[in-house]
């Protein structure tokens, strides 16, 4: 007996040891879930952040690289003596196509790079595009996008300051009488 004596005033020693107060647990207990439940949601915000300034910084990334996938015509450098500024006036004798009228400034740079403007008509925006160009063969895409499409194939040969356009296939009636309606002459 003197054991089960022993035992029972230690446990009430043990008993009394223990914080009964549950009010005061509860209260520590639910200020300790709501810091937790605020850490969680900031740390939330931070990460829906750090996406939405991720994701702002790479479209125009994603975007450029989309861009860039468009088919062009290929980019030959032209050691060809048709680089150069030309200009053109097409007159309306010879019925030519409507919208071609006019004198027009066609710059055909050695790097490939075509620009095509009207100096008359300021319905039509300039064309910068690329063009290439063999020694008997000349492709391009000016004018493509609301005027025309394709690509245009053309013969060419330059005689002095004279340069001389000549259709093989066109689908663009504009672009072909534009380019082949009358000679252009170096500026």
């Amino acid at each position: 007996m003197a054991i089960d004596a022993r035992l029972r005033e230690g446990l009430q020693r043990s008993m009394s040891a223990i914080d009964s107060d549950a009010e005061r647990l509860l209260g520590d207990a639910r200020r300790r879930g709501r810091r937790r439940l605020v850490i969680r949601r900031a740390v939330a915000i931070v990460a829906v952040a750090a996406t939405v300034a991720i994701v702002a910084m790479a479209a125009p990334i994603v975007l450029h690289t989309v861009r860039d996938q468009r088919p062009r015509p290929a980019t030959i450098p032209s050691s060809l003596p048709i680089a150069g500024t030309y200009t053109s006036t097409i007159t309306a004798a010879g019925g030519v196509e409507p919208g071609s009228v006019g004198t027009w400034l066609l710059t055909l740079e050695a790097d490939g790079t075509l620009d095509l403007a009207s100096l008359t008509n300021g319905d039509f925006g300039r064309s910068v595009t690329q063009y290439q160009a063999t020694q008997d063969g000349f492709l391009t895409t000016a004018l493509t996008g609301g005027t025309c499409s394709g690509v245009g194939r053309y013969t060419w040969s330059r005689s002095g300051s004279a340069l001389t356009f000549t259709v093989v296939s066109d689908p663009c009636p504009l672009r072909a009488a534009i380019f082949s309606s009358h000679p252009w002459t170096a500026d």
